[in-house]
């Protein structure tokens, strides 16, 4: 599908500060580059799952962005070793050529280039909006907004959020009618949205804040769950965790097992909806309501016999049921006629 795409080019008279630049670049926890072709980067936020490529100028590979991959996500803890598997494996190499469907346009090559994806999530493109303007800031370039109808008319400039972000809406808006609304979505509610975004901006401060409790900060993820996409979260039963409020928890329920030379522990996995697990933790947990809903749990270890009891007494459906996803389709703002898939409700 196409891609919103914003050029980053050289401010005249001003030259290219290039080192500031790939400092910028450097600096972001979240970039990787693909090892086949070295101009090509892909941001992907593992807090919150936001994705989305960046081109570079090849003039600018000399110093370039140079990552371990075994380097990824060095702040967040191990908080599972369950992981679901993946509906749609995106390859981090396959990257949209920017301009692609805009053959009349004729530009040299940018200094950046960010595809930013269309109908996801508005914070998708407001975290690329803003990762482009401080790239914008670092190395004084202009941005171009090629869109039909973009900010600026096409015209080199410096143009703030607000601006770029109603031009990402207006794309999308114009394709829908294009296509006369032959495209399927998945709505999320404001509150949904606030839920998942809100706590995972959130997830850095609180590593760092319970890091000397040894408190895990489980992260959230988009999961495919009957035709629908809802947030979901991963907690094993006996690690004290900051856990967020989501539509499903796949739960990692540890037990003792009695054996004949004692006991050993023995963990299933069972898909739950979040608030039957919100439910049992909440009176024996710190409940924390800003910027979203979520428990800190700090006695998993030797939990209260109450929670033992209703974790053991929890019925749920096998962890296949729900895949890991991305964010296509899934959208949290009104296009111009009646948007089908409509959110379902999750049954307890």
């Amino acid at each position: 599908m196409k891609t919103f795409d914003l050029f980053l080019v050289p401010s005249p008279p001003a030259a290219i500060d290039g080192e500031a630049l790939r400092r910028k670049l450097a600096d972001s926890p979240w970039l990787r580059q693909d090892r086949s072709d070295p101009t090509q980067l892909v941001y992907h936020n593992v807090d919150n799952s936001v994705r989305f490529f960046i081109l570079l100028d090849p003039a600018l590979l000399e110093s370039s962005v140079e990552k371990d991959p075994e380097d990824d996500n060095l702040d967040a803890p191990a908080v599972s070793t369950s992981v679901l598997p993946a509906q749609n494996e995106i390859e981090e190499s396959s990257v949209p050529l920017p301009g692609e469907d805009e053959p009349d346009l004729v530009i040299d090559t940018p200094t950046v280039t960010i595809n930013i994806p269309l109908f996801q999530p508005s914070e998708v493109a407001r975290e690329a909006i803003d990762f482009l303007l401080s790239l914008s800031t670092a190395a004084k370039l202009d941005a171009i907004d090629p869109q039909e109808a973009g900010v600026g008319g096409g015209e080199a400039g410096r143009y703030d959020a607000v601006e770029l972000f109603d031009s990402w809406i207006r794309a999308q808006k114009s394709i829908f009618l294009e296509l006369e609304g032959r495209l399927d979505f998945v709505r999320w509610s404001d509150e949904r949205a606030r839920n998942f975004f809100g706590y995972a901006s959130s997830c850095s401060g609180l590593r760092e804040k319970y890091r000397d409790e040894g408190l895990a900060v489980v992260p959230v993820q988009p999961a495919s769950y009957n035709d629908d996409v809802l947030s979901l979260c991963v907690w094993r039963s006996d690690v004290p965790a900051v856990i967020p409020l989501t539509d499903l928890v796949l739960l990692e329920r540890v037990r003792q097992k009695r054996t004949f030379f004692g006991t050993k522990k023995v963990t299933e996995e069972l898909l739950i909806p979040g608030d039957k697990l919100w439910e049992i933790l909440s009176p024996f947990a710190q409940v924390i309501n800003e910027p979203a809903p979520m428990l800190v749990f700090r006695e998993a270890a030797l939990p209260p016999s109450q929670v033992t009891n209703d974790l053991a007494e929890l019925k749920g459906e096998a962890a296949a049921a729900a895949r890991r996803t991305e964010f296509d389709g899934v959208i949290d703002f009104d296009l111009p006629a009646a948007v089908p898939g409509q959110e379902a409700d999750l049954e307890g």
